[in-house]
């Protein structure tokens, strides 16, 4: 009986785990617009113009957005996951990784090419034009929001952020 190297089990079971990452990364869950309305005509916190830029190298990708605060007091979002990669961060600029990002009392901020990503480092499969990637947002006083953004081509014009009415 021949036995498998210890390593190639390994490898294995990293793909597997791996390809359900990149899987439950892009299954569709509630989007920012059911979450919202899972809190009224309009939660505290509101996510706009969300996309993923297909990306060119095949182990990173950025997401943009835009975050309304539709409250008297300033937000914070503390952390940002997704099942797409092996590490998702924020960047607050282009190149500085972020804790936090404060959302200014009845204001908004835009994750803008050049102006601050999230960044899903060590993607677990290939993120092409037409998926979805969730992400869970997490705030500071506001708790959690699932959003669901699509992934656009490299060349694709970025969506527009509505505003909150």
């Amino acid at each position: 009986m021949k036995r498998f190297p210890l390593s190639l089990i390994a490898a294995i079971l990293l793909t597997v785990t791996g390809l359900a990452g990149l899987a439950r990364g892009t299954e569709p869950t509630a989007t920012a617009a059911d979450a919202a309305a899972s809190q009224g005509s309009q939660g505290p916190i509101v996510v706009s113009g969300a996309y993923v830029r297909e990306p060119a190298n095949g182990i990173n990708a950025a997401a943009y957005f835009t975050l309304s605060n539709t409250t008297d007091a300033a937000e914070s979002l503390t952390a940002v996951t997704s099942g797409a990669g092996a590490l998702t961060t924020l960047h607050t600029d282009s190149m500085r990784q972020s804790a936090a990002l404060t959302i200014p009392a009845r204001g908004s901020v835009t994750l803008s090419p050049g102006k601050g990503h999230v960044m899903i480092e060590k993607l677990y499969g290939p993120l092409k034009a037409g998926q979805s990637v969730n992400f869970q947002l997490t705030f500071a006083k506001s708790g959690q929001l699932l959003l669901t953004a699509p992934v656009i081509a490299v060349t694709a014009p970025a969506p527009t952020a509505q505003a909150p009415r």
